[in-house]
């Protein structure tokens, strides 16, 4: 038998919590053991980047954008992308856009949702999915009121696999805990983390604050004069000459960006949380 002990993580604007019990659900034949928990967001009109934290309580690694959020009440519908909430999910070279469509009675009549749509064809429900791991744009109508949305599933503790390409990947931490940067999960030079002495050179993390991007680089050594020999390790772009102890929250999404000249890699993430002894 294996004991499931509680965990309760509280972040300043997500609220993680595990039930006390695993939850166990059926696959064919099989009964599987599941921590189960969830994650409150804040969501403000205009652009806030998300993550995907949990895993579907199936154990597949991806959920159905229409199970995303739970809580479908706190959803702002309409019969266009521009006067709902959306969800973009960046494809390597461009975002697909779905947005949470109301039923519509008068002609022409739309009785299938209200329901998550791809503006491509906003006829029908979507059945496309996101993956652990993945960061993805939460879009509210700027005439819209703030509010939280929640986020339900179960946490997966196998190490997480990153596919990183040159340009611009959107990822988040592929469990509900914050992301160190510096001495955390992912063992950066191990994995081929790009380093360099500025930026432009360099792997990059930027992160969302609501109004514009915090960016750091993947800092090398630097043996001339003037010397740098912290590294390699990750600074604010704005504090270069220290290594940040800053974190990315758990429930937040965020670029990386690698450097166009540079080979496409991965990022292997192993998790912070304890796995259950078995008696």
């Amino acid at each position: 038998m294996t004991e499931r002990r509680s965990l309760f993580l509280h972040f300043t604007t997500l609220l993680l919590h595990f039930a006390d019990k695993a939850m166990c659900y059926f696959i064919g034949f099989f009964c599987i053991s599941a921590v189960v928990g969830y994650q409150t967001l804040t969501i403000n009109p205009g652009f806030n980047m998300i993550a995907l934290n949990f895993q579907p309580l199936n154990g597949t690694e991806e959920i159905a954008i229409s199970n995303l959020v739970t809580d479908t009440a706190a959803l702002v519908a309409g019969n266009a992308a521009a006067s709902a909430d959306q969800i973009q999910v960046w494809d390597g070279s461009k975002f697909e856009v779905y947005f949470y469509r109301a039923n519509k009675t008068t002609i022409p009549k739309w009785t299938k949702g209200p329901g998550w749509v791809k503006s491509s064809d906003s006829a029908n429900l979507t059945g496309d999915t996101i993956a652990r791991g993945q960061g993805v744009w939460f879009a509210r109508p700027a005439t819209a009121s703030a509010g939280t949305i929640t986020i339900t599933g179960s946490v997966n503790a196998a190490p997480k696999t990153h596919d990183i390409s040159a340009g611009f990947n959107m990822i988040s931490s592929a469990f509900p805990t914050d992301l160190v940067l510096n001495g955390g999960t992912i063992n950066w030079a191990e994995c081929g983390a790009v380093a360099g002495n500025a930026a432009a050179s360099a792997d990059q993390i930027q992160v969302w604050d609501g109004e514009k991007f915090d960016v750091y680089f993947y800092r090398a050594n630097k043996t001339t004069i003037p010397k740098w020999t912290k590294g390699p390790g990750w600074v604010k772009s704005s504090d270069a000459a220290n290594l940040t102890t800053d974190t990315i929250p758990a429930g937040k999404g965020f670029w990386y960006a690698r450097p166009s000249s540079s080979a496409a890699g991965t990022l292997v993430e192993t998790s912070p949380l304890a796995t259950p002894a078995a008696e």
